[in-house]
């Protein structure tokens, strides 16, 4: 495969096809209903409460697609912001995937926003703002 390494680790772990989305169609008009299932269902089943997330492919998959979503922004991702990054992604995952079984209609004018947006512009930063109950570690 052009433009990265098939073996490196990252892509061994979250998988060429998901890697490959990432890289090339993943872009700033892509909404959530672009996103492909493999990558949803990944981030939907993130486990939020582990502290070792370098031992879940689900989370490094959503990490993944989080540092995608800053990189298009321009801006930096801020680790103190690391955990609502990734409560807000797998709840827009879980939603989308509900969307898709036809279990859920989003009405919410921001779900037809970009993703990049959703996660790292004003619609993100709006949602990192909010207080979250703390997950001790």
């Amino acid at each position: 495969m052009a433009g990265y390494d098939s073996q490196a680790p990252i892509v061994k772990i979250i998988g060429e096809n998901i890697f490959r989305w990432l890289t090339s169609e993943f872009g700033k008009q892509t909404t959530l209903k672009e996103v492909p299932k493999e990558l949803l269902e990944l981030v939907a089943s993130v486990d939020i409460s582990i502290r070792d997330y370098a031992s879940s492919r689900s989370a490094i998959a959503c990490i993944a697609l989080i540092t995608f979503a800053y990189k298009l922004a321009g801006k930096a991702q801020e680790p103190r912001f690391g955990g609502k990054d990734i409560v807000l992604a797998k709840v827009l995952a879980k939603n989308e995937l509900l969307r898709r079984k036809g279990q859920r209609e989003l009405a919410n004018k921001y779900w037809n926003f970009p993703l990049y947006e959703l996660i790292a512009g004003e619609v993100g930063d709006r949602i990192r703002s909010l207080p979250m109950l703390h997950i001790p570690g």
